[in-house]
């Protein structure tokens, strides 16, 4: 964990220098290819902390970006979490309005799927429902994620 936190380090000292590198000595350009350049790596490094598509337990189409996309999943006797979209940034490219469209059954155990922003959890459904969730994003982690111990039931979902 430290080796990959000096990495991750050095990595971001990098990319600073480098974004820098041939700025004009105008101070808000500078500040905002900064800014610009943080961003990017935020977004670049946070798909990592996204379930991996071989470990879901659905199928996923990706989308536009990391945040967009379609899930469908069975889950049969599933304890655990994943992370289906989302990401972290400053602000989102092509916007930070999200429109959420699910459709959840619960035959067993229980689930909670959630919509994590920052260190809050925004219940979207813990039993079985069909609905619309609409979500702006805020600076920093935004992850849609399902929780379960012990749940049989399916997901299906879009993010637009």
């Amino acid at each position: 964990m430290k080796k990959a936190k000096t990495i991750a380090t050095a990595l971001l000292a990098v990319c600073l220098v480098f974004s820098m590198a041939g700025c004009s000595t105008d101070d808000s350009n500078i500040k905002d290819n900064l800014i610009d350049g943080f961003n990017g790596l935020l977004q670049h490094f946070s798909k990592y902390a996204l379930t991996d598509e071989k470990d879901l337990q659905g199928d996923k189409t990706k989308g536009e970006d990391t945040y967009t996309g379609s899930y469908h999943a069975e889950y049969d006797d599933f304890s655990g979490t994943e992370y289906i979209f989302g990401g972290t940034g400053l602000e989102r490219e092509n916007g930070n309005d999200l429109t959420i469209t699910y459709e959840l059954t619960v035959d067993s155990g229980t689930v909670k799927f959630y919509w994590r922003d920052k260190d809050e959890e925004k219940i979207i459904a813990d039993t079985s429902d069909t609905g619309t969730y609409s979500v702006t994003l805020d600076e920093g982690d935004n992850y849609l994620t399902l929780e379960g111990d012990n749940f049989c039931g399916s997901l299906q979902v879009t993010v637009e």
